[in-house]
């Protein structure tokens, strides 16, 4: 399913991409909603949330930084060493947060919209979901609530029998923007190892 979209509903088209992420779901209820609600968007920041909300601070901070990295370059390095060094703490954070709950990489199918994910349990459409998942290598952990769009039974052969599609219905857009990037960054990067395997196959020929 790469490299298809998916439109939500503001029209927007979102890329897809099967890529292993760490995650967790389970069902919410009206009150459960209403709570998390709160913590996404009044930024409430948690152990498994600040790593997404340093890599956002990040992006602003490296603007800034290259405003004045000519004329104070050694404030300039001191501040981006500082910054990675909370960055790397904040990682070990979501470490923590997904290991202690025995997560293990699970192959889904993302995009800034949602996502298509393989699951023991089997949901109905409509049915709302906290959606915890950290994105790999960085351990960007973001949460979320999703609508399930439909259940079917699945035809991966991993073990598990559902396969369970969701559009995120509560984010962070700086959430979403760091999806969208950690996608962009992915592609990147396999469409950079198959030119390299190509070239590798040319010189051997």
């Amino acid at each position: 399913m790469e490299h298809e979209t998916i439109k939500s509903d503001d029209r927007r088209e979102y890329f897809r991409l099967d890529d292993d992420v760490l995650l967790d779901y389970a069902r919410v209820d009206d009150e459960q909603i209403a709570t998390l609600r709160e913590r996404i968007f009044d930024r409430v920041v948690d152990r498994f949330t600040v790593a997404a909300t340093f890599a956002t601070s990040s992006r602003t901070m490296s603007r800034i930084l290259s405003s004045f990295s000519a004329g104070q370059p050694d404030l300039a390095r001191y501040l981006k060493m500082m910054d990675q060094k909370l960055n790397q703490l904040a990682r070990l954070f979501v470490i923590e947060e997904m290991n202690a709950s025995g997560h293990v990489a699970a192959r889904v199918n993302l995009s800034a919209g949602g996502m298509v994910f393989p699951s023991a349990t089997e949901f109905s459409p409509d049915e709302m979901l906290q959606v915890r998942l950290a994105l790999l290598p960085a351990m960007t952990g973001i949460l979320a609530v999703a609508r399930v769009i439909y259940c079917e039974r699945s035809t991966q052969g991993n073990g598990l029998p559902w396969q369970v599609a969701v559009e995120y219905e509560h984010i962070r857009e700086s959430d979403r923007d760091l999806i969208a990037s950690h996608i962009m960054a992915r592609e990147a990067e396999r469409l950079r190892e198959r030119r390299e395997q190509e070239q590798e196959g040319r010189e051997e020929e």
